[in-house]
């Protein structure tokens, strides 16, 4: 704190010093005397035309600039599509600090922008209907940086550690290269691969054909696609990297990334293999260079999951684990793959793909779970040691053509495979605050896990030739998989209340589970009038979910698995058949939109257990309305929707692959009825580089799927789903930007947000009821410093509260406290020197002793070289003070209170290589 009161002292003492320079102003207006917002307006030197500064006019056409120097030649350059630019030179002297210009007429024009400015007076931003423009070589970058730390320049955008975009609070969804879907349509295989000096423009807009699929053609509620224009002479290229390193602890990485650019080629080749906890790429890359953001984008089934933690990052994608752990656990990863994508012009593109994924995970955890019932707590101790071992294989293809200016064909397909190996051995056991030790065991296991899934997904879309409003949409998507799972257990409990007796375990649990889901829908938009437009949306999907489960014992040891216990053993077979329609009526007038309609849903499913007679029958015939309203940036939309419960709810069989926690599921379940309020605003101000985003929501949800949890003298719980009404759900997101400019070469950024749930359900525990009012409330601050892109200087704090409160004083309310603070430093000590340092600092008010306060702290050095420093070495600490194994995570559930510990990275120094590739022609 002594070195950031002095630092931001000194920010604010050079900004008031530049406050005493000039500044110009005015207000600008088209040939009909209306104010022009939007038009961009430059100051440069006269000598040079280096850019001194620009601004963009408010809805009343002003405009001003202030910190100008003073005694030095500028000149002011006005520019608004479809018009002429307007020029003007001027000095400001200590005699005449201050210009005010009252109206400047901006005259039409038949020419193009490029043709009334020359090339050198080009200005950094420029608006074009509903597309941003931005100059790349009005936003200076360090030389070897690539498009991300371009779009970091650009006003309105923000790029996070993991590489996900957003612009104006909204998400990326995909970038162009000319116009051109390479790279999979993923955002981050261009930000990271492509050098910023090969760059002409970035051009913005939102994602009209996402606004199309979603049935609604309202681009409030979509993303932005960024189009990147190379410069001249850069249409063939090679770029990519590869690396090793190695360092204390027996830790390395090594891996390669290759990526061929010839006009409409793009191939990409990648492998790795690292002990560090994460994947050889990043998400990323991955998503790049394998066109996987392409075959994801329209599943009816993905599954992708992305995780930051503090032992690691991991990526699993479709059952494809592409390396990385972010729980307890040391991971080793290897894997490799290639990716090629073909678009012979700007209607067609092809792609196809292959990846395999292999992570070896050791784990060793200690966890302690306290179960609260009145005064009496139940304390069940759990020490797991295990060996995973996860392979995964994924190929894709498909294309996308738009065989005319209105009609688009897109076809993705993939087959995934996805394989489970690991024996874990379990130390159990459990004791009463009153009575004493209640069991122990010891548990071993030999597991193994088969996924095997593929999936299509075609669309077709239309939209009128004369009358955009008017839209065709055909959509269908298969997706068929396949889960085999065995777990074998052998395992000795011993049983100490009320009476001591052994029990001994041998047994095979097979589960079988295929599956089959499939859509057609077809979307129809016919406008009936200039305000108002009829939209029929028509869909039918089916769904079949089987499942056998078989629990099979040895007559003595060593014998095979040949008898069936009948008990524990079961299956099941759901046939779900939907057929919905909607017809809705939109009104559009301005910034005014409202869509109003009725929701038709006729569900019918046949459910056939082992364990009844009957077929059991479940019908939803339901009329629902649903309304959405928008108004510029404000949306409120309402709906309703009824929905099976999970197959994973309704096998009658008994689980004990855990003996503490046995489940059972419950065929007789009712669908849950949901109906859904939300209410979003964004807004975005470009003069003022505000950004304010609000997402909020409220759910009511009727026959919603809670568990049934009973507790018996051993400290074994057995839950069951039941149907329980009157749970909601309240949540607020929010999240607000503010960029300061201090001087032209320096930049503040404040930003602070927060998440707030309130969850009321009901419960039930050893045939007690309650209502259990769970509040989490999660909040951010972050204050980041650039100064000259020499010093970057990041900190972010986060609170997170967490409490349960029960109405049931038999239950004890349960609260759990976090405090997480981040800071990081990079400093750009020289064009070849880069320093950073990051530390990391989390308290646990639930937790005692050393285990309250967890400090990280990493460091690097870079350091590169060679020609256009394309090697890089660098020098890193991580965890420099020893502390992963302070780390204790709380888990506060129910009234359940849960501490887990495990094996974490331990402290390591290494030096790791890497050599760029960069293939870029100089013209």
């Amino acid at each position: 704190m002594k070195k950031i009161i002095p630092l931001i002292l000194a920010i604010l003492f050079t900004s008031s010093i530049w406050a005493q320079n000039g500044s110009i102003q005015g207000k600008i207006f088209g040939t009909d005397q209306k104010p022009l917002s939007m038009a961009t307006l430059t100051v440069f030197l006269a000598k040079d035309t280096s850019i001194v500064s620009y601004r963009i006019s408010n809805e009343g056409g002003d405009f001003k600039f202030a910190n100008l120097p003073l005694n030095v030649p500028l000149r002011l350059l006005a520019t608004y599509v479809g018009n002429e630019a307007y020029r003007k030179s001027f000095t400001l002297t200590p005699q005449t600090p201050a210009i005010k210009l009252d109206s400047i007429i901006m005259l039409m024009t038949s020419k193009s922008l490029d043709e009334v400015i020359v090339t050198a007076e080009r200005p950094p931003i420029t608006v074009k209907n509903d597309t941003v423009e931005f100059n790349a070589n009005s936003f200076k970058t360090l030389p070897n940086a690539l498009v991300e730390d371009l779009l970091k320049k650009l006003p309105g955008v923000r790029v996070d550690a993991d590489g996900n975009i957003t612009m104006n609070g909204k998400s990326v969804n995909k970038i162009l290269v000319d116009g051109k879907s390479f790279f999979g349509d993923d955002p981050k295989m261009a930000t990271r691969n492509l050098p910023a000096n090969a760059i002409d423009k970035i051009q913005a807009v939102d994602d009209k054909e996402q606004a199309l699929l979603n049935g609604d053609n309202n681009t409030s509620n979509v993303g932005k696609v960024i189009n990147i224009t190379l410069k001249k002479g850069y249409k063939k290229s090679a770029f990519g990297k590869v690396y090793a390193g190695g360092g204390t602890q027996d830790v390395y990485e090594l891996g390669g990334i290759m990526n061929i650019f010839r006009d409409t080629l793009q191939v990409s080749v990648l492998g790795y293999s690292n002990n560090l906890n994460r994947p050889g790429f990043s998400y990323s890359e991955l998503m790049n260079n394998g066109g996987l953001r392409r075959s994801n984008a329209n599943r009816s089934s993905n599954s992708t999951r992305i995780n930051n933690g503090m032992n690691g990052s991991m990526v699993d994608i479709n059952g494809v684990n592409f390396g990385g752990n972010t729980n307890f656990g040391i991971a080793t990863s290897n894997g490799g793959g290639f990716n090629l994508n073909h678009a012979p012009n700007a209607k067609k593109s092809f792609y196809l793909q292959y990846y395999f994924g292999e992570v070896r995970n050791r784990l060793n955890t200690d966890r302690l779970a306290e179960l609260y019932n009145g005064d009496t707590i139940i304390t069940n101790h759990r020490v797991t040691n295990v060996l995973t071992k996860n392979y995964g294989h994924s190929v894709g293809g498909g294309f996308k053509i738009k065989t005319d200016s209105v009609t688009t064909l897109n076809f993705n397909a993939g087959y995934t495979a996805g394989l489970v190996r690991e024996s874990p051995n379990v130390l159990i056991s459990s004791e009463n605050n009153y009575l004493g030790a209640l069991s122990k065991g010891n548990i071993n296991q030999s597991n193994e896990v088969n996924n095997y899934n593929y999936n299509h997904t075609f669309y077709l879309l239309r939209t009128g030739k004369t009358n955009s409003k008017r839209l065709m949409s055909i959509v269908h998507s298969l997706n068929i998989g396949n889960n085999a799972s065995d777990y074998m257990t052998s395992s000795v409990l011993n049983y100490l209340y009320p009476s001591r007796y052994d029990s001994l375990q041998n047994q095979l649990r097979q589960v079988r589970l295929p599956q089959a889901f499939g859509s057609l829908s077809a979307s129809f938009y016919e406008p009936i009038h200039k305000l108002f437009t009829l939209r029929f949306t028509n869909r039918y999907s089916f769904t079949q979910i089987k499942n056998t489960t078989e629990m099979l014992y040895a007559n003595q040891l060593g014998d095979s698995y040949s008898v069936l216990n009948p008990v524990l053993s079961g299956s099941f077979e759901r046939q779900q058949h939907e057929v919905f329609l909607a017809q809705k009526l939109a009104f559009q007038y301005k910034k005014l939109t409202i869509v109003a309609g009725i929701d038709e849903t006729f569900l019918t499913s046949h459910l056939n257990t082992s364990a009844e007679a009957n077929s059991i029958q479940r019908n939803i015939q339901k009329l629902n309305p649903n309304l959405n309203i928008s108004f510029n940036n404000l949306t409120l939309t309402y709906n309703k929707n009824y929905s099976l419960p999970s197959y994973s709810y309704l096998l009658p069989v008994f689980d004990n692959s855990n003996p503490y926690y046995i489940a059972k599921g419950n065929p007789n379940l009712q669908p849950t009825a949901t109906a859904d309020w939300s209410l979003s605003y964004n807004y975005n101000n470009q003069t003022k580089n505000l950004n304010i985003w609000w997402y909020s929501s409220f759910q009511q949800r009727d026959n919603d799927i809670i568990q049934n949890i009973a507790i018996d003298k051993q400290g074994i719980q057995t839950s069951s789903p039941t149907n329980a009404d009157g749970t909601r759900n309240l949540s607020v997101n929010l999240n607000i930007n503010k960029d300061y400019k201090i001087g032209e070469k320096n930049k503040l950024t404040l930003s602070a947000g927060g998440y707030y749930n309130i969850n009321r359900s009901k419960m039930i525990f050893n045939a007690d009821t309650s209502w259990q009012t769970t509040n989490q409330l999660s909040n951010w601050f972050g204050l980041n410093i650039n100064i000259k892109d020499k010093i970057e200087w990041n900190n972010s704090y986060s609170p997170d509260f967490n409490f349960t409160r029960y109405t049931n004083p038999n239950f004890t309310n349960l609260q759990a406290n976090l405090h997480n603070f981040s800071t990081g430093l990079v400093i750009r000590w020289t064009k070849n020197l880069i320093l950073e340092n990051n530390l990391t600092y989390l308290y646990n008010s639930n937790l005692t002793g050393a285990n309250k306060t967890t400090v990280r702290w990493n460091a690097a050095i870079n350091y590169n070289f060679m020609k256009d420093q394309r090697v890089t070495i660098k020098l890193s600490a991580y965890d420099i003070l020893n502390q992963n194994s302070n780390i204790v995570r709380l888990i506060a559930s129910q009234n359940t209170l849960t501490y887990n510990r495990g094996n974490l990275l331990p402290r390591y120094f290494m030096m790791t290589l890497t050599y760029n590739i960069k293939q870029m022609p100089r013209k």
